[in-house]
């Protein structure tokens, strides 16, 4: 998260413990995730590592991250900054989820020919009417 939060905000609002940097990390992926999971291959995602990543997913990621942070913090910490970052990273994952914005991340594997999270249905109409002479 260096490039999100400066170290010494970091250190202060976590008072030195970085199993609260992890945990709200671990938290901000998990809602990452969430979004993702219906058209994407997450696990493939987040094992990728470098420059493999995704460099705009991995902003976004701290920017919630961060979020989740911030309520452990002091008041003179700027949360509209914060929640401003928040709220733009959940309207870009909301439009990748709904296929609005399309961005370099594997689709999830294809299950017999069929992409996952597609849906295709098969049938006919009810026969109303008797034809048989």
């Amino acid at each position: 998260m260096k490039t999100a939060i400066y170290k010494y905000q970091r250190n202060q609002i976590s008072e030195n413990d970085e199993s609260i940097v992890e945990a709200n990390m671990l938290a901000a992926m998990e809602e990452v995730r969430s979004y993702l999971a219906g058209r994407y291959d997450v696990d493939t995602i987040f094992a990728a590592i470098g420059t493999a990543r995704n460099q705009l997913l991995v902003e976004y990621t701290k920017s919630i991250a961060v979020w989740y942070f911030l309520r452990l913090s002091n008041p003179d910490v700027i949360f509209e900054k914060a929640k401003a970052y928040y709220e733009y990273a959940v309207t870009w994952l909301s439009d990748v989820a709904d296929g609005k914005l399309n961005p370099a991340l594997p689709p999830k594997p294809d299950r017999g020919g069929i992409p996952d999270g597609s849906s295709v249905s098969w049938g006919s109409s009810e026969q109303r009417y008797d034809n048989s002479y």
